[in-house]
């Protein structure tokens, strides 16, 4: 199967080297040093569940090189996706299926609102990866997950197939029956502590282990759990208690992909996370005091980071 990885960070790289391992013919959408360096020297994926070393991979940065694809997984940021979809169509043809493992709950209707209702579908992941260097994955834990379902209706021919093909390379995989209600549950996930981490310059184990912060965790599950109530999604009932004992097994110096680049002063998908429960929760008039000031308190140093730099 022809497969485009667009976007090869930790996780698109992570995924793109275990399909090709697999014998899928695999296109990895890259740019600047990381191109550079899969082009010199190929791409490195380095795991519990055994490297992977792709010496001459197929990647470009122009999407039109990479020819018509089955597949395109979107591996980016959430910012980038509108930019994206629409570089990417001429990659398509008219089965292709294009699965965005982002956090966030918006991707998969910004992609079809360029694409058109055939293509997205819904989709996350559960990895812990990162780009070590360029042309250099890293893979910390011992299980690699993907999330995947039409958004509208009961599971389909072709997510029968995109299961096939995750699985032929290895890669462990759950088909939810409500789909929007797992993107919601990986927001609450992912932003009930990664803000507030952000603002306090704190990892995981400092907040749990502080009455107030602990507090303020909770606090930031109940304001999601009731957005996505409002919205009409079927939440699940014990989704604080599930999270907090996840979140009790994080290491202590946990941090989030948001944290890591808010404090490298790089553009983070605060919008897509604590903005997006903000932004719903005025549309459906649901109070989100939480979210709302981790929100407003952070879009300074966002906007900052995303001012054009400025040469010497």
């Amino acid at each position: 199967m022809r497969i485009a990885i667009y976007g090869t960070g930790g996780l698109g790289g992570y995924y793109g080297a275990r399909l090709h391992e697999a014998g899928h013919e695999v296109t990895f959408i890259a740019r600047g040093a990381n191109l550079a360096a899969m082009r010199d020297q190929g791409l490195k994926v380095l795991s519990p569940l055994g490297d992977v070393t792709i010496a001459s991979p197929k990647a470009t940065d122009n999407p039109q090189e990479a020819g018509s694809q089955d597949v395109v997984v979107v591996a980016v940021k959430t910012w980038q996706v509108e930019d994206i979809a629409r570089a990417m169509t001429p990659m398509l043809h008219p089965q292709t299926v294009v699965v965005p493992f982002l956090n966030g709950v918006e991707a998969p209707d910004q992609l079809n609102h360029v694409l058109g209702t055939n293509h997205a579908v819904g989709g996350l992941s559960k990895v812990f990866s990162l780009l070590e260097s360029p042309g250099v994955v890293r893979h910390f834990n011992e299980a690699a997950i993907v999330a995947f379902n039409e958004l509208n209706g009961p599971q389909s021919e072709r997510i029968h197939s995109l299961k096939n093909v995750f699985e032929s390379a290895g890669v462990d995989v759950e088909i939810p029956a409500d789909i929007t209600a797992a993107l919601w549950e990986k927001l609450a996930m992912v932003t009930s502590w990664a803000g507030l981490g952000a603002l306090s310059q704190t990892p995981i184990g400092g907040l749990r282990s502080v009455p107030e912060t602990r507090e303020l965790i909770s606090a930031s599950m109940r304001e999601t759990i009731a957005v996505a109530k409002a919205k009409g999604v079927g939440i699940r009932d014990d989704l604080e208690s599930f999270l907090w004992t996840f979140y009790d097994a994080l290491p202590e110096g946990a941090t989030a992909s948001m944290m890591r680049d808010i404090f490298e002063k790089k553009p983070s998908e605060l919008d897509a996370w604590n903005g997006a429960v903000h932004r719903f929760g005025l549309q459906t008039g649901t109070p989100t005091p939480v979210h709302s000031m981790v929100y407003h308190l952070l879009s300074p140093m966002e906007r900052r980071a995303r001012e054009p730099r400025k040469g010497g």
